[in-house]
């Protein structure tokens, strides 16, 4: 369940005529491409395009790729409008960027009609194509209004997913469904994680106020910044005081039960948020798992800047031969892979990316963790088991089947007046804290603790 910053800027930058819009909406192109046809993420999408771009580029790649995301569906519906057939890529998504950038209200229509033609014309083998991508977006703009209202009434289009990602969640959960649906639609919120080995969070926030940073508290280490601004502006992030992390994540550490010198194992560590919050609260050793290694580095590059340590080793969890010296662990955290249906706001494409039996599949294969990482917790030990989708095959029907296949494992609360399990709903309403360990804003996410039984005590 690896939650990372939203990378996707509110506005594009104030340098973004520095490079040519029309050069940004190809390289946008071949990002939204790459997506459809190769069922490629967002980042990695973002990654491609932004390879032959220049830097002073990547901002407006970003603004463009992430609005193109978010309105997948509107413009899907409004090219089936526009035209009888879509043309063949790239001009398909050429198309849609396009549409998107009309969408978001950055650009004059007269300029992103003009760059758009530009881009097509750029490349011999679709510069045949001007004039119906010309013909295409002026068609828009003279009939914005009746478009959009048409378009609007379908479902996939009010909550950017395909149908059935929709009725899943209304299956699921009823009536709070629409809100769930509506929550991925906003931009996520700006949390940060204060490492309160060098500053306290009162103390921080008087920072941010004399820095002129408005910010609050939210839940017992994190505080969310009011304003977006880019991560390496955020006061004390260079230094390691602060570090980015969605506060429903935080929990992670919190319901985890760590005491000084315990050896603790965080199975799928990228890029690291968990596996420093447990080294900032406890004087704890910490193994840090991750199977592929560019992600794996990046664990060790926060670490660096956090100025902690741990034991990262590039491993395939489930195969303990690799990695396992056959010493227990005191504490054991699963961030098990899934769906990632609670962090829809923060990753507009998931709904995309995912197939109806994605749920399933990937429930199959946390289970092949538990079984694979139930051994090396020690008698007496605790299993945290998290994941960052909300849907039951990934949480409560996963500790159900999980405690039915371990008799040595039982569900704990995961903290005093909690219950062993919790699903947390994404959500940004600006209501009280009914309890001061949880957040009032967050992500969605799923939390069960497991202790394993100790016969010798």
């Amino acid at each position: 369940m690896t939650v990372s910053a939203d990378l996707s800027p509110r506005k594009p930058r104030k340098n973004r005529d520095a490079v040519p819009l029309s050069a940004v909406l190809s390289a946008a192109a071949l990002g939204r491409r790459l997506m459809k046809e190769e069922g490629a993420s967002l980042v990695s999408a973002v990654a491609a395009g932004s390879k032959n771009l220049p830097e002073g580029g990547r901002g407006t790649l970003l603004a463009l790729l992430y609005g193109a995301t978010r309105r997948t569906a509107t413009t899907k519906a409004l090219l089936a409008e526009l035209l009888e057939r879509a043309p063949k890529e790239p001009v398909s998504s050429l198309l849609e960027v396009s549409l998107a950038a009309l969408l978001s209200g950055e650009w004059t229509g007269f300029t992103v009609v003009n760059q758009a033609v530009e881009a097509v014309r750029s490349h011999r083998s679709t510069e045949r194509f001007a004039g119906l991508v010309n013909a295409v977006l002026r068609r828009y703009l003279r009939e914005t209004d009746s478009l959009l209202a048409h378009v609007s009434a379908s479902p996939e289009v009010r909550f950017n997913a395909p149908l059935w990602w929709i009725e899943r969640m209304k299956a699921v959960y009823g009536p709070e469904a629409e809100a769930v649906l509506e929550a991925g639609l906003r931009h996520p919120p700006l949390t940060i994680r204060v490492n309160t080995r060098k500053t306290s969070v009162d103390d921080y926030l008087k920072r941010l106020e004399t820095a002129g940073v408005p910010a609050r508290a939210l839940g017992l280490d994190a505080v969310q910044l009011l304003k977006p601004c880019p991560v390496e502006a955020i006061p004390g992030f260079a230094e390691g005081v602060v570090s980015v992390q969605d506060a429903g994540t935080q929990l992670a550490a919190h319901f985890l039960p760590v005491s000084d010198g315990d050896a603790v194992l965080d199975a799928c560590a990228a890029p690291g948020g968990k596996t420093a919050h447990l080294l900032e609260k406890h004087r704890c050793s910490v193994t840090a798992l991750e199977i592929d290694p560019e992600r794996a580095r990046r664990i060790t590059e926060n670490l660096d800047r956090l100025g902690l340590n741990a034991e990262v080793c590039v491993a395939d969890a489930s195969d303990l031969d690799t990695w396992w010296s056959g010493k227990a662990f005191d504490a054991v955290l699963l961030d098990a892979p899934c769906t990632a249906s609670g962090v829809v706001r923060r990753q507009p494409d998931v709904p995309w990316n995912r197939r109806p039996g994605d749920p399933k599949a990937l429930a199959k294969t946390q289970r092949m963790l538990f079984k694979a990482l139930w051994p090396v917790v020690k008698p007496g030990g605790h299993l945290l088991f998290c994941t960052c989708s909300i849907f039951p095959e990934e949480g409560v029907d996963q500790v159900a089947k999980f405690l039915d296949a371990a008799p040595d494992a039982s569900l704990v609360p995961l903290g005093e007046g909690l219950e062993g399990m919790m699903t947390l709903l994404p959500t940004d309403d600006d209501r009280p804290e009914t309890d001061p360990r949880l957040p009032a804003v967050h992500d969605g996410f799923f939390y069960a603790l497991f202790r394993k039984t100790d016969h010798r005590s």
